[in-house]
């Protein structure tokens, strides 16, 4: 394996995938000090910026797709090293770390993290990107911690996780706030002292831009990390409420991920939450059921509908106006239903609410991911398969199943 001799003050770029190992010296990887013998790994979809403390060694396992670039002097890596240092030095202590895809925001709120833990702060982080979530599960907004330095967000423990339900904001911007706010002012409460925010990359349009406007007016952190060059002078109006802006240029050269490699890093993290889980039955009398009318209005009596549907109708629920059946429908006679009340109809064929991503919400009102098994219309329970193992008070539906693979796999009529 090869063997990389650095000077103090000397910084390499290294693409994974790759494995690296400090023979000699003392390195810093973003504000977390590495210390001889140590070995970490770099993932195939990452980059890390390695700093050297001291004259050090580093030994290196590379495959092809694997870099060692010298650090570009117009790299922003060692000035927002800087800022963040200089932001903590003033007390600041909310920040908010806002960019499009791909520029740096995860590595910075990793920084942000290792060199408050290094003062001697008490920090904690809040993943907000429900599609490439790194602390939690996708779909989910994550509180997490650590009592020690990391190397990347999914290192720290997740604290506390708020469903959101889907793996795209642009349906739950309100909702994405609301949450973060609460995870931020729950982590404060707990003695927290650096609390740092790590957005999704929605910001390329007017409705993503105001939605992290919604997110600062709400949250009111002390200071934000504006990446990109493409977002310089748009978040300036913070200052006008005593918040600090910082803004940084992307690098140069980054590793832009493919959606392929984003679905498998998602894959990934469902499969590290769901892989393994054991089987809970939820009855639906004494649980409330969010995400689908099926199972969350009131129960219709199914024999009082099987002269006007052809086919076996195994459970059925209505409000006025819809009528929802769950069964092997062929047809169904809607003049006679509308005498009933009903002037439309839903059909869930047999099966359908199998892999539903979902959420279980315990009675102190912290969410754990799960998926659903199966429906059985007999008992009126949902099989759901889940590491929670508590007491449930609620179950939230997501807007999208996972196959036994652990991918997406989206309802008919919503986003790819």
């Amino acid at each position: 394996m090869p063997t990389l001799r650095l000077d103090p003050g000397e910084a390499v770029k290294l693409y994974g995938p790759m494995s690296v190992t400090l023979k000699s010296g003392r390195v810093d990887v973003h504000g977390k000090v590495v210390n001889v013998g140590e070995r970490f790994i770099i993932h195939k979809t990452r980059n890390y910026v390695l700093l050297a403390l001291e004259p050090s060694e580093i030994e290196v396992s590379m495959l092809d797709e694997s870099q060692i670039q010298g650090l570009d002097p117009s790299d922003p890596y060692l000035e927002r090293r800087r800022v963040v240092e200089e932001a903590l030095s003033k007390g600041y202590r909310r920040f908010i770390v806002l960019g499009p895809v791909d520029c740096g925001k995860t590595s910075l709120t990793t920084m942000i993290f290792n060199i408050a833990m290094a003062q001697g702060l008490k920090p904690a982080a809040v993943d907000g990107d429900v599609g490439q979530a790194d602390i939690g599960p996708p779909g989910f907004i994550t509180l997490g911690s650590s009592d020690k330095q990391v190397y990347w967000l999914n290192e720290l423990q997740p604290l506390s996780m708020r469903f959101i339900g889907d793996i795209k904001p642009q349906h739950y911007a309100q909702l994405i706030v609301c949450e973060i706010t609460r995870l931020v002012e729950g982590a404060h409460g707990a003695g927290y002292k650096v609390v740092a925010v790590d957005t999704d990359g929605w910001v390329r349009d007017e409705q993503g831009l105001l939605h992290k406007a919604m997110l600062i007016e709400r949250l009111r952190p002390d200071a934000i990390f504006v990446l990109g060059d493409e977002l310089k002078g748009v978040f300036k109006w913070a200052t006008k409420l005593g918040i600090a802006v910082y803004e940084h240029s992307a690098p140069i050269y980054r590793r832009v991920r493919s959606r392929e490699e984003r679905r498998l890093l998602r894959s990934l993290r469902y499969r590290a939450y769901l892989e393994g889980a054991g089987v809970v039955k939820l009855k639906l009398s004494e649980v409330v059921v969010e995400g689908c009318p099926l199972f969350m209005v009131s129960e219709v009596d199914k024999n009082a509908l099987t002269q006007f549907i052809d086919g076996k109708v195994l459970y059925a629920s209505g409000v006025p106006g819809v009528l929802y059946v769950y069964g092997a429908v062929k047809a169904y006679n809607l003049e006679e239903l509308k005498k009933l009340g009903y002037e439309k109809v839903k059909v869930y064929p047999i099966g359908f609410e199998r892999g539903l991503y979902c959420a279980l919400t315990s009675p102190t009102g912290e969410e754990y991911p799960g998926v659903i098994e199966k429906f059985d219309p007999e008992t009126r329970e949902l099989v759901v398969k889940s590491k929670y193992t508590g007491r449930v008070e609620r179950l939230k539906l997501a807007r999208f199943k996972l196959t036994e693979s652990f991918t997406e796999e989206f309802l008919e009529g919503e986003h790819s």
